[in-house]
């Protein structure tokens, strides 16, 4: 349950960061219309946080919340030019046999 919830969450930050106009203005790429509006996502983001907080699972809340937090904070460390790089070694590393 709780590895569903990370990677919902985990996917709804990585894709506010990809369209987020202030960030891609600040790394000096061109603003990009988001497909969906970011309330959305958000909204996507924490409902599975939510959710563990209502079953009562205190552990797992309290990992969700760290998770998304680290992840967010990879997020902001890795300029987006270096996203396919990066991309392409954790896919060798958790595709590898």
């Amino acid at each position: 349950m709780i590895a569903v919830t990370l990677a919902i969450s985990l996917a709804c930050v990585a894709w506010l960061a990809r369209f987020d106009p202030k960030r891609r203005r600040s790394f000096g790429m061109r603003p990009r219309t988001a497909p969906v509006p970011a309330w959305a996502v958000w909204v996507v983001l924490i409902a599975p946080g939510v959710g563990l907080a209502l079953q009562g699972e205190a552990a797992g809340f309290v990992l969700w919340l760290s998770a998304v937090c680290v992840f967010g904070w990879c997020v902001v460390w890795v300029p987006p030019s270096a996203y396919r790089r990066v991309l392409r070694h954790v896919r060798a590393r958790c595709c590898r046999v």
